[in-house]
């Protein structure tokens, strides 16, 4: 069952909201309508999904693991195109520093992060199930870390999750140690590839992403916690940018889909069409995060004392 339970904007309480995409038809038929607050043009899924009908969308292989193998290919790419992330935290970090990914998937980053020398732990709510020591099943309500553990927390794309952002970002706030900086990505409903894609644009991901935002709604929503700066604004990602564009013209490339179809495996014949498409695209990517305008935002925020 759906409930309705956003009839007024869930970031200011605004009460004037107009449709941006009226009808959106889910793989299991569910409707669903995309709308902007007048007043501070947050976006939001309507109506609200129940917790129960999520649920069925997250079990639909929402993280889906490759088969318990690694892929060096695929690790080795991963980490170039996190390269600019983990540059920005060793800026601003000194070696062997605490940090939490909330909302870690299947630990990637984790893993990345520990072999640089970090001391990193991981949370997701609908994690793959495998051994570590590092990562929990556990959302930021319930995580078992002790406040003003960490000196950086990553948040990439869990945001457009969360029924109250606002009341999870204050609970990790809560572990973060004073000085210490959080790092929000999350895809930018503002950016070109929606203007050209609209109801296609693969970021939309409806109904597990409820909220849409841009640079201005996130900047709302840092304003409205105390103690708290973005010292730093980015618009391009070398591992979300290029692939949306690619994913929301031939959605049949989506990992997600082409594993279903082959057992578990992205066949080496399509990874290569997938990568080049990528690189083909990488200009245009580019050219909208120079206007502010790129598939994603990330922002850095100092939480000061």
């Amino acid at each position: 069952m759906i409930k309705a339970r956003n009839q007024t904007c869930r970031l200011c309480g605004g009460i004037i909201q107009k449709n941006i995409l009226p009808s959106i038809i889910t793989a299991y038929s569910d409707r669903y309508k995309l709308k902007i607050c007048e007043n501070c043009s947050f976006v939001s899924i309507y109506p609200i999904p129940s917790d129960e009908t999520l649920q069925r969308y997250y079990d639909r292989n929402y993280w889906h693991a490759e088969g318990g193998k690694n892929n060096v290919i695929l690790d080795t790419l991963y980490k170039l195109r996190m390269m600019n992330i983990v540059a920005g935290i060793q800026k601003r970090t000194q070696p062997g520093a605490k940090i939490l990914d909330w909302g870690c998937g299947d630990g990637s980053f984790v893993r990345l992060l520990r072999a640089y020398g970090y001391r990193c732990f991981g949370i997701d709510a609908y994690k793959n199930e495998f051994n570590s020591p590092y990562i929990s099943n556990a959302t930021i309500d319930n995580t078992e870390f002790p406040e003003a553990s960490f000196d950086v927390i990553t948040c990439f794309h869990v945001l457009e999750h969360l029924v109250n952002p606002i009341h999870s970002i204050e609970k990790a706030l809560k572990l973060l140690k004073v000085g210490g900086f959080m790092i929000v990505e999350v895809p930018n409903i503002d950016s070109l590839g929606f203007r050209i894609f609209k109801i296609r644009w693969q970021p939309l991901e409806i109904p597990t992403h409820l909220n849409h935002f841009t640079l201005h709604t996130l900047q709302l929503i840092f304003q409205s916690i105390e103690k708290t700066q973005i010292v730093k604004d980015e618009f391009f990602s070398h591992r979300i940018s290029p692939s949306a564009f690619v994913l929301s013209a031939f959605s049949a490339l989506a990992p997600k889909k082409v594993r279903a179809k082959h057992k578990g495996r992205y066949p080496l014949s399509l990874m290569v069409i997938y990568l080049i498409l990528q690189l083909l695209v990488y200009p245009i990517a580019i050219l909208g995060s120079l206007t502010k305008n790129g598939e994603i935002v990330r922002i850095y925020v100092r939480k000061s004392g």
